[in-house]
């Protein structure tokens, strides 16, 4: 079985960007016992594509062409591979619904190569592409070459490959095998810094196969094994996460594709029957927001008048703690102060500003502590990271663990 991998742009051609998609897919194809025997990178050009498209169908068994399906003038893949099939290209109407709902929602006039995003090869299935909005094709062809269609940017090629594109493959390919994956959840820990605890693993790697994806604030690592049973595969899964958080294991919150820091804070909550109690004056709620109302105890004006005229500052996030823990209560409390020397900055500006917020945390008849975070992009980011600081505080508070500094 010989699958042909076409990486399509002139800017790889010219060593503008590196083409790291078709050595990420080969790895992931030979896991899958496919051989890629051919490789090549093609020029935006009708002519030439079509040329190269043609080739690979007289002499592969699958076609796998990565990039060109946006909506710009040089983005030909789709059309051309269509051609070259003797197909149309067909609407995906839950693609459609986002490219124009987001235009939509955002003012953007929607022009009509916009559509072309939402586009699919006639009579194959549309691949969904979480990230972006160019969705992936793939099309069995009875009379030639299978042809599989992705997005170029690798952060939207790597997670609708791996999500989608390897049990596809699998089911098609490998049948006798059943693909399973595990994905762990990390914060506090940046995504070159994961990779470069994890490298000797990653190295190493065969099945299971490892990929690292940076989230808003997190990062996410995707664990996928192979093996004649699904009991197997999860076993193999999970040895491989054991040794992985025997490095990195630190920062792991969780599991799964649709976790978040938020719902592992209220389960840690839960589970150990606490209280909160949040005193933010920084992040307009975004802290409190996320949590379980059930363990929520938050008088914004009771930590104002405790607060009175006092500046600001790391020992004043402490005071208030302290303080409010025992007029409002709350096994642990948590007080977000911004500096009085930041600057005065709204929601809907985009340039980077720097800000000082001081944390106060208090735990049941624990001594308050209290730390400072430094803070340097769009206000509304800088909202954001302290969210996840605040979250994390609290989990890590409820679970007895310590507070790590983010690297």
């Amino acid at each position: 079985m010989d699958a042909e991998i076409i990486s399509v742009g002139t800017e790889l051609l010219l060593g503008q960007i590196t083409d790291t998609n078709r050595p990420y897919i080969a790895k992931h194809l030979s896991g899958l016992g496919l051989a890629s025997y051919h490789q090549s990178i093609v020029w935006d050009n009708y002519q030439r594509m079509y040329d190269e498209m043609a080739q690979a169908n007289s002499r592969s068994d699958l076609v796998i062409l990565i990039g060109g399906l946006g909506p710009t003038e040089d983005d030909l893949t789709k059309q051309v591979a269509a051609d070259v099939l003797g197909k149309s290209l067909v609407d995906n109407d839950q693609a459609m619904a986002k490219v124009e709902n987001w235009h939509r929602d955002t003012g953007v006039t929607m022009v009509p190569s916009n559509r072309l995003q939402a586009q699919y090869i006639e009579g194959g299935q549309p691949i969904k592409n979480d990230v972006g909005f160019a969705i992936g094709s793939y099309y069995q062809n009875e009379n030639g070459a299978d042809f599989l269609l992705l997005p170029g940017p690798p952060w939207e090629l790597e997670p609708m490959f791996d999500k989608y594109v390897l049990p596809l493959l699998q089911s098609v390919y490998s049948p006798e095998q059943v693909m399973s994956s595990l994905v762990l959840r990390y914060y506090g820990i940046g995504e070159s810094r994961l990779e470069t605890e994890l490298r000797p693993l990653i190295d190493t790697q065969t099945n299971p196969t490892i990929a690292t994806y940076a989230k808003k604030h997190e990062v996410t690592v995707r664990l996928t094994a192979q093996a004649t049973t699904k009991q197997d595969a999860d076993a193999l899964n999970e040895a491989l996460a054991e040794q992985v958080n025997d490095i990195v294991g630190d920062y792991l919150y969780g599991y799964g594709d649709a976790n978040s820091l938020a719902a592992m804070t209220n389960q840690a909550l839960t589970e150990h029957n606490l209280t909160v109690s949040v005193a933010d004056a920084y992040t307009n709620g975004a802290i409190a927001d996320q949590l379980d109302p059930a363990q929520l105890r938050q008088d914004l004006d009771l930590a104002a008048t405790i607060m009175g005229e006092q500046v600001p500052n790391a020992e004043a996030a402490a005071d208030l703690a302290e303080t409010l823990q025992v007029a409002a209560g709350g096994d642990i409390v948590l007080t977000v102060l911004p500096s009085i020397n930041n600057p005065e900055v709204s929601m809907t500006d985009t340039k980077f500003t720097n800000e000082l917020v001081h944390i106060g945390l208090k735990y049941k008849d624990n001594d308050a502590q209290s730390f400072t975070r430094t803070l340097g992009r769009a206000h509304r980011e800088n909202i954001d990271t302290i969210s996840f600081v605040g979250l994390d505080t609290i989990r890590r508070t409820a679970l007895n663990l310590p507070l790590l500094n983010r690297k």
